[in-house]
């Protein structure tokens, strides 16, 4: 379908791509949008596996260790071609179901964010870079696509994050309750969405990325199961003081990345944990605090604030880490510690989702708030994203 017609249409369905910090996966969800007035539907969710060595090279881009320009390059369409298979895949399986998608909305890989601002030829800028080639997404699926969804926000003085804060208020408004979203991906953030008024988002730290690390590092696992190693340890206070004093977070900047919390700061625990003669378990056990710690000092002024905040739900893979869930309710008893699917997106899809939102306001010129619009001549917020028309000739059309 051509984009005329595309935007003709009243009804649209989106497929939503994302590949968090962890690059673990990419999660698919086809969300079905109306215009006017504005309302959704889930249709389907899927997840595809990263590949454990395209895996490294994400991470070893994001470590800055294959920075070279070539490198970036290559990873840039490689990626691209491997979200566009996969989207190409889920799409054949929708359509045996007949369901047709209409636009594929994909936010790339973060291989880094730099969200202070840094002196350059006599100017202050700052930036961030997500990899997967919208133009090889389009050619694999056929199918008009939008993404790179953080520019906009840079380019008007933000951050470029949290950016999904406008899907995650279309999606989660209520007007019974004020709703308080807290995704524990491999970089924690909230979405605060109140029953009345303007909508807050924000980093809160490190989520799983430092206990995957470390778990393998130390105990030879792939993760930290149900927070399992961290709770047979035992908290230090002068590890989490190292901690906090190799971060930046909430004194320079709203948002975070790998940068911050990946293999470089687990350098730095590892040695200062052995100044200390920590045990390993004592280790994730004080990273993990760290973790809760970061988010409850993020959310409890606005649980504080707003007497209609009642639940906290949990989105992202950390949800299922009980020792998370735990804790976060021990120091957060004034609310019920739940699980974002109960509002009816799987916790797996919620990112996903929310770019298949950007996505469709994309394609309509919409104007969308983000987290911080510092032009005061842009009331209405920013359009965010880039559109991309596939090739008359693509490879899943000649599949099919």
């Amino acid at each position: 379908m051509n984009l005329l017609r595309l935007l003709q249409r009243k009804r649209l369905t989106v497929l939503g791509l994302n590949s968090g910090t962890s690059a673990d996966g990419v999660d698919l969800a086809a969300i079905r949008i109306y215009a006017s007035p504005f309302r959704w539907k889930l249709l389907a969710g899927h997840e595809v596996e990263m590949p454990a060595n395209l895996r490294s090279e994400i991470h070893r881009s994001c470590e800055n260790e294959s920075g070279s320009l070539d490198d970036v390059i290559m990873m840039h369409n490689h990626l691209g071609r491997f979200f566009g298979r996969a989207a190409a895949r889920f799409i054949r399986r929708l359509e045996a179901s007949n369901i047709k998608v209409d636009l594929v909305a994909s936010h790339g890989q973060t291989v880094r964010h730099l969200p202070l601002w840094r002196e350059l030829l006599g100017t202050k800028v700052r930036g961030t870079l997500q990899l997967g080639s919208l133009d090889f997404i389009a050619a694999e699926t056929g199918i008009i696509t939008v993404g790179d969804f953080r520019q906009a926000d840079v380019a008007a003085g933000g951050e470029g994050a949290p950016i999904t804060t406008p899907a995650m208020q279309q999606l989660y408004r209520s007007e019974e309750e004020s709703r308080l979203i807290v995704n524990i991906g491999g970089i924690s953030n909230y979405f605060f969405v109140p029953s009345k008024g303007k909508p807050m988002a924000g980093d809160c730290g490190a989520g799983n990325s430092l206990s995957d690390i470390l778990a393998q590092r130390l105990f030879n696992r792939p993760m930290d199961r149900d927070g399992r190693l961290a709770a047979a340890g035992e908290i230090s206070e002068q590890l989490l003081t190292a901690m906090a004093e190799a971060s930046t977070l909430s004194r320079r900047a709203n948002s975070t990345g790998w940068e911050q919390f990946g293999q470089k700061m687990s350098d730095h625990i590892v040695k200062r944990a052995r100044q200390l003669k920590l045990a390993n378990a004592d280790v994730l056990r004080s990273v993990a605090e760290m973790t809760v710690r970061g988010i409850a000092r993020a959310v409890k002024p606005i649980i504080r604030g707003d007497t209609n905040v009642s639940s906290l739900y949990l989105t992202g893979g950390g949800r299922r880490n009980r020792f998370f869930v735990n804790r976060l309710q021990e120091m957060m008893p004034s609310v019920a510690v739940r699980d974002v699917s109960e509002l009816g997106i799987d916790g797996d899809l919620v990112e996903a989702s929310a770019y298949a939102v950007l996505g469709e306001a994309c394609l309509r010129s919409r104007p969308v708030p983000t987290t911080k619009i510092v032009r005061k001549k842009e009331p209405d917020g920013l359009v965010l994203g880039h559109i991309v028309q596939p090739p008359l000739i693509t490879k899943s059309r000649k599949r099919n």
